[in-house]
């Protein structure tokens, strides 16, 4: 029994060392031999150690892989979430750009895309470009029809037609030189994120003067006034140097414009332009407060945002500019001139005859034209930013009338203050108004509305039209509404019935007036006693 337990704990490492000691043959083979078994116990007690920490490492090592693992499968995970995000949020911003209507909706969905991609506070400033009318582009004509429908011309039926040859190229004409394009003096903030909304929207950005030119004694502008660096943006624009002019920090330039108080942060401002590259507005967008400077890629898609927004706004101007051909078309079909050139006219009185007769005739051309407008006539005129201001007069003459309550307010409105009226109801439009002017009978008392009464401010805009050139123009206002590139066919109509009725209440004003103080007159006499009785 003792010998078993010694073999099997001892015995392997015994017997080694002994054979070890009749090998080596020390002097001192019992000490050799203890040594020999030191060693041994030694030895094992390093392995298992060094087991424990392999296992330890292996296990720790394990957890590490593990973790990695983890850390970037949730790294992908994140990742391709925050790919199908940004894929929604395009998709989203794609329909909303090809839906929108309006370029306030386009501004609203670019700004809202832009905040949720890069957390950026952005806004878009619209440039003082004059508005433009696209010109008309008349539809291509149909296709000739085909073999088997009607109307089919087979080929060798058809007649020749003597073509001339085209003069021959003037070699010697110099080629036009391109248009220079807009430099804006002023930038209006008109869209805004929602927390800059009541900061923002309204205000406006002048371009700072321009430095004398060598030997002027004028002293130089002030410098650093911090209004200078979206002008900067167009002027790179324009040279094409840069889409996005990207100032990493601003607060240290001078010459950004802080509406609140400076904060670190960045600037970005990518113009956009219209149909002929004069740029109409900018986008900028600014992480104050974020303490970040625009990474290369927030950069590329400000670009292709500026770039987005000048082709929706483009094409919402297209639309509107069809819709407005279209019913300047519509209109000189209602409203023909004559050979001459001139609009219609009531003819000349006869000698003798009633002028209140003839101004009713001058009331009876314009008006059942207006009466039978639609909303649309007037759909290109209310997006308007600006209008000229002849027709601004002729609108607040009208709206005077229809909208008789509002008459006092009307001569020192704005185009801006005319729109408030309008959304808010207190001004007639669109379809109603139309409908107001065809039912309008000036002898009937119209134009007055509870003792309120519109038509001292309708004289007043005549005369004005009258009488006012309008700036450049060289000179009656009313002569701008038909002219080419700002043509508002509509707004003529409006003025000749405006000046017709003005004509016709003045008339029969005067009429009853004497009607009035004839009356009084014969009631006078009436009431005095007879001569006779008198001397009596």
């Amino acid at each position: 029994m003792d010998s078993a337990y010694l073999k099997s704990t001892v015995g392997t490492v015994l017997a080694k060392g002994i054979a070890e000691t009749i090998v080596a043959r020390p002097s001192d083979p019992i000490d050799y031999l203890a040594q020999f078994l030191l060693k041994s116990v030694s030895d094992e007690a390093a392995e298992k150690e060094l087991k424990v920490a392999q296992k330890a490492a292996t296990e720790k090592q394990n957890e590490i892989d593990l973790k990695s693992a983890n850390e970037a499968e949730a790294t992908a995970t994140r990742a391709e979430a925050l790919k199908v995000q940004e894929e929604k949020e395009d998709k989203r911003l794609e329909s909303l750009l090809e839906n929108a209507s309006s370029s306030e909706e386009v501004f609203s969905a670019v700004l809202s895309y832009a905040r949720a991609r890069t957390g950026a506070s952005g806004y878009v400033m619209l440039t003082d470009l004059p508005e433009k009318i696209m010109p008309y582009v008349p539809p291509p004509p149909p296709p000739p029809p085909q073999e088997g429908e009607e109307g089919y011309v087979p080929p060798d039926e058809v007649a020749p037609v003597d073509e001339e040859p085209p003069p021959p190229a003037d070699e010697a004409a110099e080629p036009e030189e391109p248009k220079p394009k807009f430099l804006p003096s002023e930038l209006e903030y008109v869209a805004a994120t929602s927390s800059d909304e009541a900061l923002l929207i309204g205000k406006v950005l002048p371009k700072p003067p321009a430095a004398p030119e060598e030997g002027d004694d004028t002293p130089p502008p002030p410098t650093g006034v911090g209004e200078g660096v979206s002008f900067e943006a167009i002027s790179e624009y324009y040279g094409g140097a840069s889409k996005v002019h990207h100032v990493a920090n601003a607060v240290t330039n001078r010459s950004v414009k802080f509406w609140y108080l400076p904060r670190i942060g960045a600037y970005a401002c990518a113009p956009f332009s219209d149909y002929e590259g004069d740029v109409n507005g900018c986008l900028g967008f600014d992480t104050l407060g974020l303490e970040r400077a625009f990474t290369p890629a927030e950069l590329e898609l400000i670009a292709s945002l500026a770039e987005k927004t000048g082709a929706c706004v483009q094409k919402i101007e297209a639309g509107l500019c069809e819709v407005h051909h279209a019913q300047t078309m519509a209109l000189k079909e209602l409203y023909p001139k004559n050979e001459e050139g001139a609009y219609p006219t009531a003819p000349a009185p006869e000698e003798g005859a009633d002028p209140i007769d003839s101004a009713k005739a001058a009331v009876a051309i314009p008006g059942p034209v207006l009466g039978g407008l639609s909303a649309d006539a007037l759909k290109f005129t209310e997006t308007r930013r600006r209008i000229i201001p002849a027709l601004l007069l002729v609108l607040k003459g009208v709206l005077a009338l229809l909208s008789p309550a509002m008459a006092d307010e009307l001569p020192a409105a704005t185009w801006d203050g005319v729109k408030e009226g309008i959304s808010t109801g207190e001004l007639i439009w669109g379809a109603e108004l139309f409908a107001a002017i065809g039912a309008f009978d000036v002898m009937e008392g119209a134009g007055v509305v509870d003792g309120a009464s519109g038509w001292a401010v309708a004289e007043v805009m005549v005369t004005e039209l009258a009488t006012a050139p309008e700036e450049g123009d060289g000179g009656e206002p009313r002569a701008s509404l038909t002219a080419e590139g700002t043509e508002t066919l509509v707004g003529k109509v409006m003025y000749d019935w405006l000046a017709a009725v003005v004509e016709l209440h003045k008339l029969n004003a005067a009429k009853e007036e004497a009607e009035a103080a004839a009356a009084a007159e014969a009631a006078a006499a009436e009431a005095a006693p007879p001569e006779e009785e008198a001397q009596e």
